[in-house]
This record gives C-alpha cells, structure tokens and sequence, in this order.
C-alpha cells in the first residue's frame, strides 16, 4: 500500500514537471524503480504477481491422492475427521499444528471438485399480495411461568412486501391456533391480502388417497379461506426454502424475543397473560419501522368482512358415571353434580369451556399428550365414600396437588398397610379441597421437617379443627299432659276387664 501511494505520487509528479529523476526522489523511490513503473505504466499492485510456490515442503504430499479419494466417495467429510484419521493411520507422523494446512487443502478440492449445491432465487414482492404463515418452537428461549417451563410454539405471519409481522402463542400445529393467528392478524392490520401460503401442514391439507403425494385443501381450511376471500398457496413437499421470509423471520423474531428477556434480566413471567404483553410489545415497536410500506400495501389489501369467526369448535358432550367428560381423545373431570348432565363444549386452542344454555359452568385448561386431565378438588368428596378406588386409580397420579404430598403418601405407606396409608392421605387431601391446598402443604412441610407423627389427626390439629357436638334442647315434660294420658289409659283398663 505504501508503494502504492509512491507510484500515485510519482505520477502525479510526472504528469506535472515530465522529469523522472525528480519525480522518483520527491515520491520518495529510487530513479531505476521509478522509471520502470512510468515505463511500463503500471503501479506495483498491477505488476504483483500471486504466490504461488512453497516455501517448506508439504506435510502431506505423500498421503494427498488418499485424501482426495476419501473427498470423491464422501464430499461432506470434514477436514479434521480425515486428519484425525490420518493420525491413527500413520502415528508420529502428523501434529495438531498441522490441521489447518489440511482444511486449505481440502477447501481448495471442494472449490474445484464439490458438487452443485442449490442457491436461492431474489424474488420480486407486490405490494398486498401475499402473506407467509408458519409455526416455530420457543422451548429453547427457556421462558417459564410461575417457575414452570412454558412448552410452546409461534404462530407466526409476516406480509412479504413490508415485512409487517405478527404471532400468537400457540401449543400446537393445529387448525384452530391457524386460524386465530390469522384473524388476529387481518384484524389488527385491518384489511385482508390476496394470498396465504404456507407448507402442506395437516391443518390445512390432507392427502386423498393413501399413498398419493397429492393433497387438497380441507374443508374447515377452505371455509376460512373463502369468507375472507383469500388464495391459498402451497409450498412443495420438504422445501421450506420456498417459504424463505418467514423462516428467516421466525429466526429473527426469536433472537428478538431472547435480547428482550436478556434486557430484562428474567425469563419469568407471572402469567401466560403477562408473556403474551410482552410479546405484543415487540411486534408493535418492529412495525412501527415498517409504517410507510404497510400504507401502500393497505391501499391495495381487500376490505375486512363484517363478521369475524368464532375461534373454537363446538360439541355436545354427556357427563359420564365417572364425572368426565371426553374432548379430542382425553378425559377431563367436571365438578361431580355435572354427572348425567348433557353440556355443550367449546374447544379452543388453550382452554376449553364448558356451558349449559348460555350458563357458563366451567373452564379447564386444554391438555395435550395425556389420557386424563382431572382436578382432585371434583372428585375428592366421591373419593372419602370409595377410599379402596384410589390404589388402582387410573389417574392416581393427578391426585397429588405438588411434592410434598407424594413425600407425605409415600411416608403414610411405609407406616400403615396399603388401604389404611390411602385413607390418611385421602383425608389430608381432603383438607386441602377445604381448608387451602398451600396451607396445608405448609403445615405437611412443617411436620416432616420436625420428624413429627405425620396423621390426619396431626394435620387436624395444626389446623384447629375441633368435632362440634350438637346441643340438643329437651324440653322439661308437662305433669298436666301426663295425668291426662294416666286418665286415657284408665279407661282403656275398664273397657277391658270384663273379657276376663
């Protein structure tokens, strides 16, 4: 560089007094090197020529033809594996120092020799035209509610023109969070694009016959499609390229998601509520940059229609014997004066709400991944008039509301026999349902800590729980009424001597 700069001074030079002698001592170079860069009229970087040649002989020059052989069978093997291998092949011969030697050597094969690889087209994006969908896992973020590790996913959207996103909070790749993330989308950009696409997921497509590599539309996805009237598009099968922004924005959107909980300083969050404002938060102020691109492609959007679809399914479901009912292949438990009643279901992606007419009488958290989801507080009152069904419960495993009552179960069964250690806990669990689950989890603590005689008695007396016995009033009886049965009895007598 620094000659570089002498060979633009000395031309500068020249240019100026047409003396080479001159010129080369003020560009500070020797006469002959200056005459020969105006003579050849090329500065050193143009006359440079590349490096070619070895300095010290090629550690391996006598193993490189079996390098390139391993290359052709197997191209995706990396250098330190073949140097590794090379190690054991031949010991003594190779030191670590010199893996890097071999990394140019096998880059420089790959550059010349290694197969095609596919590249990515630049695609040209019209304003208001299409919009991307995709699910994404958040289990590796680490975010916890109340202490408990939130599993769940993205629903995610993103315009291809602006690049305006958004996403809800979705437990799986289902039709319902489908359609509640698209709503909620449309909704709060407050108009509609031309085209959906998104991958052939299940939720939208299904095959038509077994075994065919075709697949159609569904018919809940279609109805969607065309009450917003909305193109669908599908990518091909395992090319998720083809869905490219919003796999790049999903990647995106979750290092945003991580820099927010690092400046935080926490991953916890009181509720789910509380993590779903803080997601909102983000979306808003990275749409906030995208303001005048969105207006051109609002100008061009279809207008949103006047209804909005409910975002649940609907079904009749029966109370059975055990105080349950059964949505999408699981069991959850009802408050047992349900039983024999019939109940109208909404299914939504995260709860599941339960309603007699328009009286709304219960809402149970949606489970996944399980036979039962039971509440111990439904069934425990059934359960003090059966305590034997508990040994062979099903669910048995539901019925403990945290560890401490698994430690006091497992304390009950190492003391008493099996029927007699179920009845305790039944009773202890008991408490919990009347007089507070955390309450008398502090007081089962607070007697396993002090090793002290763990009982329902003990737990009853920790709690102040005194037997009231009922004050009967038994009025003092009347000598009045008295004589008069005396009299009545009397009587009786005289009516009966004569038979004897």
């Amino acid at each position: 560089m620094i000659a570089e700069t002498q060979y633009v001074k000395l031309r500068k030079e020249y240019n100026s007094s047409g003396d080479k002698s001159m010129s080369s001592l003020k560009s500070g170079m020797n006469r002959k090197t200056g005459s020969k860069y105006l003579k050849l009229g090329k500065g050193p970087l143009e006359l440079k020529q590349p490096h070619t040649w070895r300095t010290r002989k090629d550690p391996f020059e006598d193993v490189i033809d079996e390098v390139y052989k391993k290359l052709n069978v197997a191209e995706d093997l990396q250098a330190l594996t073949i140097f590794e291998n090379l190690q054991g092949q031949y010991p003594n011969k190779f030191h670590d120092g010199q893996l890097r030697t071999l990394e140019r050597r096998v880059k420089d094969w790959k550059l010349q020799n290694g197969k095609s690889k596919l590249v990515s087209f630049p695609q040209v994006h019209t304003p208001g035209d299409l919009m991307e969908l995709d699910w994404t896992c958040m289990n590796k973020l680490e975010i916890t509610i109340s202490g408990e590790l939130f599993k769940h996913k993205l629903c995610h959207t993103i315009l291809t023109y602006s690049n305006w996103e958004w996403a809800e909070i979705a437990y799986s790749e289902n039709f319902l969070s489908l359609k509640k993330t698209f709503q909620s989308t449309i909704y709060n950009l407050g108009a509609v694009p031309k085209i959906l696409q998104m991958d052939n997921s299940s939720t939208a497509t299904h095959n038509v016959k077994k075994g065919k590599k075709a697949r159609v539309l569904n018919d809940s996805y279609s109805s969607l499609l065309d009450h917003y009237k909305v193109k669908s598009r599908m990518i091909n099968v395992n090319s998720p390229d083809e869905n490219g922004d919003i796999e790049s924005a999903n990647g995106h959107l979750k290092n945003r998601i991580d820099q927010g909980l690092i400046f935080r300083g926490s991953r916890d969050f009181l509720t789910i509520e509380d993590y779903d404002i803080f997601l909102k938060e983000i979306l808003c102020k990275v749409n906030a940059n995208r303001a005048e691109k969105v207006k051109i492609e609002l100008d061009v959007m279809h207008k949103l229609p006047g209804l909005r679809l409910p975002e649940y399914s609907e079904e009749d479901k029966m109370v059975n014997s055990f105080g349950m009912i059964r949505v999408k292949n699981i069991s959850y438990s009802l408050p047992s004066r349900f039983k024999g009643y019939r109940v109208r279901v909404r299914v939504y992606d995260d709860v599941i709400k339960v309603f007699s007419g328009r009286l709304e009488l219960a809402v149970l958290p949606r489970k996944r991944g399980t036979v039962y989801s039971v509440d111990y507080r439904h069934i425990i009152e059934s359960l003090r008039r059966k305590p034997g069904a508990f040994a062979n419960c099903q669910y048995k495993d539901q019925l403990f509301p945290s560890d401490i009552y698994i430690t006091a179960y497992e304390l009950f069964k190492s003391k008493y026999n099996e029927l007699r250690a179920d009845k305790e806990y039944i009773e202890i669990v008991y408490f919990a349902f009347k007089h507070g689950e955390e309450k008398v989890a502090s007081l089962l603590e607070e007697l396993i800590e002090s090793n002290s005689l763990l009982s329902m008695d003990s737990v009853k007396a920790k709690l102040n729980i005194q037997v009231k016995i009922p004050h009967i009033n038994i009025p003092k009886p009347s000598l009045l009424s008295f004589d008069k049965f005396l009299s009545k009895v009397g009587g009786l007598v005289c009516l009966l001597t004569p038979l004897f």
